[in-house]
């Protein structure tokens, strides 16, 4: 068994943001629905907390996180399950985009929690708190979005 990186899942997870704002960009430009493509903007400007929780670390702290080795690899492949892949524009609707991002959000706090089940050290473990709150902050203001049915 290969031995993995949190450095490696952290790539993982950056991609999956980036799958994401592609999707998010495509919606947007082909969507008729003007609050989907509302939605749209908003959710691509708020998929980048893995940056934003880097960003708050010295450029040595993460060099160190990201050669943390892990016990066992962590499966994650979030987009294959994704309400939104495959999904023609003219079907996504507001709600279904909103719910969309909570499970995406969801997903990612799951693979965080995961790699805290592993003995990672206080810095990565600071580090992956810090994006569980990230996301958990995120679906918070997702979940009030739908209970308010504005889309």
């Amino acid at each position: 068994m290969a031995i993995v990186t949190l450095g490696e899942l952290l790539d993982r997870a950056a991609e999956f943001e980036r799958l994401l704002e592609h999707t998010y960009e495509t919606l947007r430009d082909e969507s008729q629905d003007g609050g989907v493509r509302l939605l749209t903007y908003y959710l691509s400007r708020h998929r980048w907390h893995l940056q934003q929780a880097l960003d708050t670390f010295e450029y040595e702290q993460v060099g160190r996180i990201r050669k943390v080795r892990l016990k066992h690899d962590i499966p994650f492949d979030p987009g294959k399950d994704s309400a939104l892949v495959g999904a023609a524009p003219g079907e996504v609707t507001g709600r279904l985009l909103l719910e969309a991002a909570v499970c995406h959000d969801q997903r990612l706090v799951d693979l965080y929690r995961s790699i805290l089940n592993q003995p990672v050290g206080e810095e990565a473990q600071a580090f992956l708190e810090a994006l569980v709150r990230l996301e958990e902050s995120d679906m918070i203001m997702l979940k009030k979005m739908i209970a308010m049915d504005y889309f």
